[in-house]
C-alpha cells in the first residue's frame, strides 16, 4: 500500500474513532456538551418539521427561511428519525460531521501535497483533523460550517487540477461547468461565499493574462480603500451615518474603474513599458476613474438618489488608490518571474479574446447566477422575501445603534475582521489573531508591557513582515503555489465577505461565519512551512528528516489532546435517570400548560426537546418575514396575539431595551417561575 493511502486511512480512522466515541456516549451529553449552539437547533427543528410534512417552519405555524439551504437538505432525512427518538438523529449527525471533517482533511492533504510537498500536506491535514480550535469552530456544534469548509476545499482541489491542466492545453466547456456547479455547492453551503465564487469566476475566465491578478487586486483596493477612507475621515462612531453612501460609492467605483483601467492599459503586464511611462499611465488612469466616479456621485446626489457625504473622502480615495495601483503594478514588475507577458494592446487583445471570455463567462456566471436566481425566486414565492430573514434581522439590529445583540463593529480594526481580543465574533482571521494574541499575552507576562492593544499591533506587524520575508526566499515557489491554490481570489473574497457584513452595520456575527479565512490561513501556513523546510535543506540535508519526525510528533500530540478533550466532553455512564435532557425543560414544562404556545428569544434547543408545547421564536431569526416586518414597527406582540400565544420565556430586562422596547408593555403578567436570568411570564391577548 502506498504511504499516501496509508496516511489517508489513518486520518479517517483516527477522526471517525473519536466521532464514534462521542456519538455513542450518554444522551444527556448531546444538548449540554456537544450541540450547544441554539442556531444548530434551528436546522434540526425545521428539518424535523419538513420531514413530518409541516413545511419549512420552526414552530409549525410560521414559514421560516433563516438557514443556509445545503445543510438543511442534509439534515432532513436524518431528523425524520426524531419522531422515534430525539437523540438518535444527533448521534447520526455527529458521525456524519466526523466523516465530512475527515473528507476535508483528506482533500487538504491531497491539494497541498500536489502543489507543495507531502510533509506540508501531512502537517496541515493533521492540524485540521485534531486542532481543538478547528474542532470547536467547524466540527462540533452541528452548524453548516463543516460542509462549507468541505465545499470550499473540494472547489479549490478541482480548481487546482484545472489550473495544472491548462498549462498543457486549454480547458473544455464541461470543466467550466463542473467548477461552476461546485461553486453553486459552495454558495448554498453558506450564502455569503457568493463573493468568493464570483471572484474565482473572474480569475478563471481571464486566465493566461495579467488581468486575472490586476482585476482582483483592484477590486480589493477599491473595496478596502473606500470604506477605510470613510472611517478615517468621519471616525467609527459616525461611520454608519454614511454606510449606505460608502457602499454606493464602492459599487460605482468598481463599475467605472475596472473597464477604464483595461482600455487605458493598466491590465497589461507592467514589465512591458518604461518606468516613467508606467507612472504617467497610473496617475492618468486613476485620476480619470476617480473624476468620473465623483461626477456620477454628485449627479446622483443632485437628483436625490444618494445622500450627502464629506467631499474630502474623494481626495483621500484618489490619493490612496494611486499608491495602491502603483504598488501592485511595480510589485508585479519587479517580483514576477512569469515568462508570459502580453505584448498586444488592450483593444487588440479584446478583439482576439472577447468571444472566448464571453462564452466562458456566460457558462460559469450563467450557472451560478441561474442557481442563485432560482433560489431567490423560490424564497420570494414561498416566504415572501428573496433572502434568509435571519440576515435581514441582524442587519436591522446593526442599524439600531447601541449594543443590540452586541451591536455593529465599533472599532476600526474589527470592521475589517481583526480584533485584539481572542473571544470575539468579529475576529474573522481567528487562527492568525489567536496566535498573535497568545504570543502577546505570554510576552507581556515576561516583559511586563502594559498596553495590550499596542503590543498586539506591534507583534502583528512583525509577523506580517516575517511572512513576507519567508515568501520572498523563494519567489518562484510562492507565485506558483499562490496561483495553483487560488490564494488571491481566496484572500480577496474573504476580505470582501467580512466588509460586506460591516458595510451598513451587522449585529451578532458568529465565529463560524469565517470559513474561507480559515482555509486561506492554513494554505498560507503550508506554503510558509514548505519554503522554510526547503531553505533549511540547502543548509543541512537532514532538515527534511527532522521536519518529518517533528510533524509526526506534533500530529500525535494534537491527536492525544483531541482524544483527551473528547473523553472529558462526552463522558459515559453518568446517572441521569428521571431527569429531562436539560434543566430548563423541567422549569418550562412544570410552569406551563400542555399544548401551550411559548414565545422565546432564541429557543432553538428548547423548541427541539420540549414536549407537548410549541416554542415560537421572538427575535425573528427563525420566524416569518411577516413577523419581522411587524417587529420592526414595534408590533410583534400583535403577531403573537393573533397566534394565541400563552406564555413567554425570556429575560424581562431584555424586553426593556431595543429592539423590544415598548412592544410588550401591556401584554405580560408577573413572572410565574424563574430560571437564571429568564422568567416564565403569562402572555395576554
Amino acid at each position: 500500500m502506498k504511504k499516501e493511502k496509508l496516511f489517508e486511512i489513518l486520518v479517517i480512522v483516527a477522526i471517525m474513532a473519536g466521532a464514534a466515541y462521542a456519538a455513542f456516549s450518554d444522551a444527556h451529553n448531546f444538548p449540554n456538551r456537544w450541540f450547544t449552539r441554539d442556531d444548530a437547533y434551528y436546522y434540526f427543528k425545521v428539518a424535523q418539521n419538513i420531514s413530518e410534512g409541516l413545511g419549512s417552519t420552526f414552530d409549525g405555524v410560521n414559514l421560516a427561511n433563516g438557514y443556509h439551504p445545503l445543510w438543511l437538505l442534509v439534515n432532513i432525512p436524518i431528523f425524520a428519525l426524531a419522531r422515534f427518538d430525539l437523540v438518535l438523529p444527533l448521534r447520526i449527525l455527529l458521525l456524519l460531521m466526523g466523516a465530512i471533517h475527515a473528507a476535508t482533511a483528506i482533500f487538504l492533504y491531497r491539494l497541498i501535497s500536489r502543489v507543495l510537498s507531502e510533509i506540508a500536506g501531512i502537517f496541515v491535514a493533521t492540524f485540521w483533523a485534531f486542532s481543538l480550535y478547528i474542532h470547536a469552530t467547524v466540527a462540533q456544534f452541528g452548524l453548516e460550517t463543516g460542509i462549507t469548509a468541505f465545499s470550499i476545499v473540494l472547489f479549490l482541489y478541482v480548481f487546482e487540477g484545472m489550473e495544472r491542466k491548462r498549462r498543457k492545453k486549454d480547458l473544455e466547456r464541461k470543466e467550466i461547468i463542473k467548477l461552476a456547479l461546485l461553486g453553486v455547492l459552495v454558495i448554498f453551503s453558506r450564502l455569503d461565499t457568493v463573493f468568493l465564487i464570483l471572484l474565482f469566476g473572474l480569475y478563471l475566465v481571464f486566465r493566461a493574462t495579467s488581468m486575472r491578478y490586476f482585476l482582483l487586486s483592484d477590486i480589493l483596493g477599491i473595496v478596502f480603500i473606500t470604506f477605510a477612507s470613510f472611517i478615517f475621515r468621519v471616525g467609527m462612531k459616525e461611520y454608519y451615518v454614511y454606510g449606505e453612501m460608502a457602499l454606493t460609492m464602492t459599487l460605482i467605483s468598481i463599475v467605472v474603474t475596472l473597464p477604464l483601467f483595461y482600455f487605458l492599459g493598466l491590465y497589461r503586464h507592467s514589465g512591458n513599458e518604461p518606468v516613467l511611462s508606467l507612472v504617467k499611465r497610473i496617475i492618468f488612469s486613476v485620476s480619470v476613474a476617480s473624476a468620473i466616479s465623483a461626477v456620477l456621485l454628485l449627479v446622483l446626489q443632485l437628483a436625490g438618489f444618494v445622500g450627502s457625504f464629506p467631499r474630502s473622502v474623494l481626495l483621500i480615495i484618489w490619493g490612496i488608490m494611486l499608491l495602491w495601483v502603483a504598488l501592485t503594478r511595480f510589485g508585479v514588475r519587479y517580483l514576477s518571474v512569469a515568462r508570459e507577458r502580453e505584448k498586444q494592446a488592450p483593444l487588440e487583445l479584446f478583439k482576439e479574446k472577447w468571444k472566448n471570455w464571453l462564452s466562458e463567462g456566460i457558462t460559469y456566471f450563467g450557472i451560478v447566477g441561474a442557481a442563485l436566481g432560482l433560489y431567490m425566486l423560490f424564497n420570494k414565492a414561498v416566504f415572501g422575501t428573496t433572502s434568509p430573514v435571519s440576515g435581514q434581522v441582524k442587519r436591522w439590529w446593526g442599524s439600531l445603534g447601541g449594543n443590540v445583540y452586541g451591536g455593529a463593529a465599533k472599532r476600526k480594526y474589527t470592521f475589517f475582521g481583526l480584533d485584539t481580543q481572542a473571544e470575539t465574533d468579529f475576529n474573522a482571521w481567528g487562527l492568525f489573531s489567536k496566535f498573535a494574541i497568545w504570543l502577546r499575552d505570554n510576552l507581556i507576562k515576561w516583559i511586563g508591557y502594559s498596553d495590550q492593544d499596542a503590543a498586539y499591533w506591534q507583534l502583528f506587524s512583525i509577523i506580517v513582515m516575517l511572512i513576507l520575508v519567508i515568501l520572498l526566499l523563494s519567489r518562484k515557489r510562492t507565485i506558483r503555489a499562490s496561483v495553483h491554490f487560488g490564494l488571491l481570489p481566496l484572500f480577496v473574497g474573504s476580505v470582501v465577505q467580512v466588509i460586506s457584513y460591516h458595510a451598513t452595520g451587522y449585529s451578532a456575527a458568529k465565529e463560524w461565519y469565517w470559513v474561507s479565512q480559515l482555509v486561506f490561513t492554513l494554505l498560507l501556513l503550508a506554503l510558509l512551512l514548505d519554503i522554510l523546510i526547503r531553505h533549511l535543506m540547502t543548509i543541512s540535508p537532514s532538515a527534511y528528516t527532522i521536519a518529518y519526525f517533528a510533524t509526526v510528533f506534533l500530529a500525535i500530540f494534537w491527536a492525544k489532546e483531541n482524544y483527551t478533550h473528547l473523553a472529558q466532553l462526552m463522558p459515559y455512564d453518568v446517572e441521569h435517570d428521571g431527569h429531562r435532557y436539560m434543566e430548563i425543560l423541567a422549569v418550562v414544562e412544570e410552569n406551563t400548560k400542555a399544548g401551550s404556545l411559548i414565545g422565546m428569544t432564541g429557543g432553538g434547543n428548547l423548541g427541539y426537546f420540549i414536549e407537548d408545547r410549541t416554542i415560537v421564536n421572538m427575535d425573528g431569526l427563525i420566524n416569518s418575514h411577516e413577523y419581522f416586518l411587524l417587529h420592526k414597527e414595534g408590533r410583534g406582540d400583535e403577531h403573537f396575539a393573533a397566534m394565541g400565544m400563552d406564555y413567554v420565556f425570556v429575560n424581562p430586562n431584555l424586553l426593556m431595551d431595543m429592539p423590544y422596547l415598548g412592544e410588550y408593555e401591556e401584554r405580560l403578567g408577573e413572572p410565574i417561575a424563574n430560571y437564571r436570568k429568564k422568567a416564565v411570564v403569562k402572555f395576554y391577548e
